[in-house]
């Protein structure tokens, strides 16, 4: 890069190279560090979301996903620039596809919650990529555990729970009612404590029985 303008032809070498790792989330991660480069100098910088996010927190194979979800805005001129690396946008203006590889991109949303936090990831490579903090990625899942019941927000929860330093659970227990969240946060609490003493986890039945206690705890008006 030099006076702030990226060196197009290198990032697109460097690309290639890095569709060839077989370490998922740290090949995603290049991906979106690449997409810095570009959009850095635009004042955009591209925030790792959604189950990649959750993916790189765990670790945990069940939650493994190629796809990469970004928070950012993508100005005419940012999508010119991600068009010179190499992506292909596709009609419905939110994904892109790294023309001749599996890589598939997608700016779901512009903003993160006013309170978001973001970790900074250096790579092996040198560069950095920023994907959206445990403790947030915790709340997205348990918000959307809260709202459907569903098993795989319920696990990725439970993973993401275990793995929380005390400062993290400080944290997540101070935004916890920010979020509408505090019910659910319990009740996944309680489920990992009964994991945690050899019970059977919770059925799908039960989950969302579990989610509508939770969702009438946070929003007592609101009719299951």
């Amino acid at each position: 890069m030099s006076n702030g303008v990226p060196n197009i032809d290198q990032l697109r070498a460097d690309l290639g190279r890095v569709v060839q790792t077989s370490d998922v989330s740290e090949r995603a991660l290049e991906v979106v560090a690449a997409v810095e480069s570009v959009a850095a100098p635009l004042g955009i910088h591209p925030v790792v979301v959604g189950g990649m996010a959750v993916y790189f927190w765990t670790e945990s194979d069940e939650f493994v996903t190629y796809d990469i979800d970004v928070v950012m805005r993508v100005p005419h001129e940012l999508a010119t620039r991600l068009a010179e690396l190499g992506f292909v946008r596709a009609t419905d203006g939110r994904h892109w596809t790294l023309e001749g590889t599996d890589i598939l991109l997608e700016a779901p949303s512009s903003r993160l919650d006013s309170d978001a936090t973001v970790s900074e990831i250096e790579l092996r490579s040198g560069r950095k990529a920023k994907v959206l903090s445990r403790v947030d990625i915790l709340i997205d899942r348990l918000d959307e555990f809260q709202a459907t019941g569903h098993e795989t927000p319920a696990q990725q929860a439970l993973a993401l729970l275990a793995g929380l330093s005390d400062d993290e659970v400080a944290d997540l227990d101070r935004r916890a009612g920010d979020h509408q969240v505090t019910s659910i946060l319990r009740a996944v609490r309680r489920i990992a404590a009964d994991i945690a003493a050899g019970r059977t986890p919770p059925d799908s039945g039960e989950l969302h029985a579990i989610a509508r206690a939770a969702l009438r705890g946070e929003y007592p008006s609101r009719e299951s």
